[in-house]
C-alpha cells in the first residue's frame, strides 16, 4: 500500500499537549495475631475549570497482639502534592493516618 499524500499530517512535536492525566491512589493495611483491625481510604477528585484537585485520606488501626499497620500513597501526573502523616504504636495498638492534597495545573 502506498500513500502518496501525507500533507495532512502535522509535526507532533510542534503541537501543544491536548490530552493528559493524573492519578492518585491510597492503600491501607492492618493486621494483628488476635484482636481487631480497621482500614479505610477515601479519595475525592474535583475539576475546577482547567485545574484538577484531589484530596485523599487513608487510615489503618490495629488493636491486639503484634499490631502492624501502614498506609501507602501512589500518585502520578500532579504538579503539586502535599502529604501529611500521623502514626503511633504501643504494646497492643498501632495506627497510621495519611492525608494527601494534590493539584494538576493546565500546561
Amino acid at each position: 500500500m502506498l500513500i502518496s499524500d501525507l500533507s495532512y499530517l502535522e509535526n507532533v512535536s510542534e503541537n501543544d499537549l491536548i490530552l493528559g492525566g493524573a492519578a492518585l491512589g491510597l492503600a491501607a493495611f492492618s493486621s494483628v495475631d488476635s484482636g481487631n483491625t480497621l482500614t479505610t481510604t477515601d479519595i475525592i477528585l474535583r475539576k475546577q475549570g482547567q485545574v484538577t484537585k484531589a484530596r485523599g485520606t487513608g487510615t489503618a488501626i490495629a488493636i491486639g497482639t503484634d499490631p502492624l499497620v501502614g498506609v501507602d500513597v501512589y500518585y502520578a501526573g500532579f504538579d503539586k502534592v502535599k502529604i501529611k502523616s500521623n502514626s503511633g504504636a504501643g504494646a497492643n495498638y498501632a495506627f497510621e493516618t495519611v492525608t494527601v492534597k494534590a493539584m494538576d495545573l493546565p500546561h
